[in-house]
């Protein structure tokens, strides 16, 4: 122990004469800190996995990696923003967590490994679970992902979504860093880090789509006191009681789909590549179909289909909520003007009874086709959006369609809707459409009803 302190007294001296934390001089630095691991309070001596990981990060602005469990991926995050906080005076940063108690927990840990440093000449000036600043140096914020901390983020120089898949605040606080982001250049990072959490959260939305991202992933064999026991892997599927397919998740990195889930997320991700236009071309044939809301936190939504020949595309998509009806229907009489389509079939359940009345008068010039869903018509449709996704006759825009089609579920007692927390308007509207397709040569509705 003597040895290893003198040794950390040593090369403490390095530390301090680095200008900025390269990979190279943060596995001097990660040394210097003390981490408890196994019960037992140890020097950090990283993986080499870790290693790369670092170095990755140092080479891009925006990073997304997906580990596993109990692969020290946040505390090795954190240990790179602790070396650029002693080293960059007027570096910032803040970590993002789940709950105030999670993010308190991770700032106690890497104050921990601040104030390990033997003999370092580092001087607090706050010093709590949540802010580690230090005098003439840099500070690194703790804060739980919540809407309030969303607005009020300071202005730094990285942020870290820890857990990114599993926050309720993510898609807030990736908007709200952006302008940040794009001033800083390079030395400005944005990392996001997770075990998988399922389809359609922002997390597997990057992962799976962002090419512009640096993607690093972390498996549980990458670390070597693991991968040397070739019996880890069940021992820990025991002593934690998950199921396979929970292991498989949180361990093998496998993006488990609901079993319940309806559409192949690998065909969604293939039609999900379609644009919207604002006006229809002549010569081209539309059709449209509306699902008006049925009230509280409901979305109104009404598409236009080009149907003129597969694939079929959504060019213009209407969806909004928490407006008046005569506002939405209004919207949709502008929409159907401007594309003149052949067809509009109105969803008529509740609501939409009245909405269908008032549309059918308002848009006389064109086909209104009243239409009363129910539970073998609405997995008819549903199904013929499948038939169609697997011929490749699809073409959609992304945002709404990937998340709301990953989320579309069979559920147990038979009807089809969206998963908790998750929309299906744009799902049954193009339900709808699908319904009035034309068939054609290949394809043959009678084997789907």
């Amino acid at each position: 122990m003597q040895e290893e302190d003198r040794r950390r007294r040593e090369n403490t001296g390095e530390l301090f004469e680095a200008k900025f934390p390269t990979a190279e001089n943060w596995d001097k630095f990660a040394p210097l800190t003390w981490i408890r691991t196994s019960g037992t309070i140890k020097p950090f001596k990283p993986f080499e996995i870790q290693k790369k990981l670092v170095q990755s990060i140092c080479e891009h602005q925006y990073t997304i990696i997906l580990k596993s469990r109990q692969v020290g991926a946040s505390e090795t995050v954190c240990s790179y923003l602790l070396c650029r906080a002693l080293t960059e005076p007027g570096f910032s940063a803040v970590v993002f967590s789940k709950t105030a108690t999670d993010s308190g927990s991770l700032g106690k840990r890497i104050r921990a490994q601040a104030a390990s440093i033997a003999d370092s000449q580092i001087e607090f000036t706050t010093e709590s679970n949540s802010e580690l600043s230090f005098k003439g140096l840099g500070t690194i914020y703790f804060l739980p992902a919540t809407p309030r901390a969303a607005r009020g983020i300071p202005s730094v120089s990285c942020v870290v979504l820890d857990e990114a898949a599993f926050l309720d605040g993510c898609d807030a606080i990736f908007t709200a860093v952006q302008p940040t982001m794009a001033t800083l250049g390079d030395q400005g990072k944005l990392i996001m880090i997770s075990t998988p959490n399922g389809l359609g959260n922002m997390f597997s939305n990057l992962w799976h789509t962002a090419d512009e991202w640096n993607k690093f992933k972390i498996h549980y064999s990458d670390i070597p006191i693991y991968a040397k026991d070739p019996e880890w892997a069940e021992k820990t599927k025991r002593r934690s009681k998950l199921t396979n397919r929970a292991f498989r998740q949180e361990y093998e990195l496998d993006f488990v789909a609901s079993d319940a889930q309806i559409y192949q997320p690998e065909l969604v991700e293939l039609a999900c590549n379609g644009e919207c236009i604002e006006t229809g071309f002549i010569g081209r044939e539309y059709i449209m179909s509306v699902d008006p809301a049925a009230g509280g936190d409901d979305y109104w939504c009404s598409i236009v289909m080009d149907v003129t020949r597969p694939p079929y595309r959504v060019v213009n998509v209407f969806r909004m909520r928490h407006k008046s009806s005569d506002y939405c229907i209004k919207q949709i009489i502008e929409q159907a003007e401007n594309f003149a389509p052949a067809k509009v079939i109105i969803e008529k359940n509740g609501v939409g009874a009245i909405v269908s009345e008032v549309l059918s008068k308002k848009l006389a010039r064109y086909m209104v086709e009243p239409y009363n869903t129910n539970r073998p018509n609405k997995i008819s449709n549903t199904d013929r959006v499948a038939y169609l996704l697997e011929r490749e006759e699809l073409l959609l825009p992304y945002d709404p369609y990937y998340q709301e089609l990953l989320m579309f579920q069979q559920m147990e007692n038979g009807d089809r809707r969206a998963g908790e927390g998750a929309h299906d308007d744009s799902v049954m509207a193009l339900a709808l459409a699908c319904s009035a397709v034309a068939t054609t040569p290949t394809a043959d509705w009678l084997d789907l009803v």
